[in-house]
């Protein structure tokens, strides 16, 4: 049996850490980490010499800006006629963010790419550095094409993963919008490729016109106002509360800054779970009218990439909803879609 050729991509975060005189911070090369895994699991493959964009060591994914992902994604396009696979080592604080705009980015991906990282670093206590490294390696091994997240023994389509904990005393940082993960050993025996056959479309161009604002119970629509006619912003994700808006005075503000700079308005839920469905209650009802979107069972890290990636192609209103609503690689399910567009049509044909 061939040995799969894997490219590991260093960026760094606390799978990359070690203690310093101002707190954790990257101090490991991908070579460091990879002396710490079992010898025959690594012998098992042809794992080159990693690229490391950021530097040998990478850098804290806090600090992570498009640029960085775009680089990433441009390692692997430039990587992908000499490898069968590509793992990405990241640090969680922006993980799924990253793994979320790898999947838009590289959409009929024929090959596993695999992005993981750490909650503990290899000085802490149950540390889960070798675990998950070990994990992303299997993953890597098998033909299941497309994007994932590896973490914790399971493997998690990218377009659906979210970080649900700060690693204070859990590893278990991710989980599926869809409750769907898929344990490693099952990811291993099965078939699970996201677009095999499917044609690909790399795209590495992505808008820097999106910004994410949580709408709270005190949040002024005159200095939201002020916030927008000050930015360059040609889409906004507004965090609310559950599926029915938010205040009246707040849609309306947003939605007349959207009509007169020819913007786009995303409505997103705070929780994890559940599908932001604005025709569900009257609130929600009347920010439809007024133009803005639901993102229906999008991850909040999906809605981003994904408009992120739209914009770049300088679509207008009209083309971007209809992207918005198309699944590009199974980031929406197509029945809450069909739908979402039924309920809606008494109030809005043109969705």
């Amino acid at each position: 049996m061939e040995k799969k050729r894997i490219l590991p991509i260093h960026v760094g975060g606390t799978i990359a850490s070690a203690t310093s005189e101002t707190g954790f911070r990257p101090k490991l090369s991908f070579a460091d980490l990879l002396s710490r895994i079992d010898l025959k699991l690594a012998g098992h493959r042809l794992i080159s010499q990693a690229q490391s964009p950021f530097g040998e060591c990478g850098i804290d994914s806090a600090g992570m800006q498009l640029s960085h992902i775009q680089k990433v994604a441009e390692t692997i396009c430039a990587n992908y006629d000499h490898h069968d696979a590509f793992i990405v080592t990241h640090g969680t604080d922006t993980l799924a963010y990253t793994a979320s705009m790898l999947a838009f980015m590289l959409q009929g991906i024929q090959k596993p790419v695999i992005v993981t990282g750490a909650q503990k670093t290899l000085e802490d206590k149950d540390s889960d550095v070798v675990g998950n490294l070990e994990t992303a390696l299997l993953a890597a091994s098998t033909t299941n094409c497309g994007v994932w997240v590896s973490f914790n023994r399971k493997v998690i389509n990218a377009v659906n993963a979210t970080k649900v904990d700060i690693g204070v005393k859990r590893v278990d940082a991710f989980v599926s919008n869809h409750r769907d993960e898929i344990q490693i050993s099952d990811f291993q025996r099965d078939n699970y490729a996201i677009n095999k056959g499917q044609l690909k479309k790399f795209n590495t161009g992505i808008s820097n016109a999106v910004d994410i604002f949580c709408l709270t119970h005190t949040t002024n629509p005159i200095w939201l106002k002020n916030y927008l006619d000050n930015s360059d912003l040609k889409a906004l994700i507004v965090l609310i509360y559950g599926m029915s808006g938010h205040r009246e005075e707040l849609m309306e503000a947003l939605s007349c800054w959207a009509d007169d700079n020819e913007a786009i308005i995303i409505a997103k839920t705070h929780s994890p779970y559940g599908s932001t469905d604005l025709s569900k209650y009257e609130l929600g009802v009347k920010a439809l009218k007024m133009g803005i979107l639901s993102s229906l069972d999008m991850t909040l890290e999906s809605v981003y990439a994904k408009t992120c990636l739209i914009l770049s192609q300088c679509v207008g209103g009209q083309e971007f909803r209809t992207q918005f609503y198309s699944n590009l690689c199974g980031e929406l399910d197509g029945a809450s879609v069909q739908i979402f567009r039924e309920k809606t049509e008494f109030w809005l044909s043109s969705i």
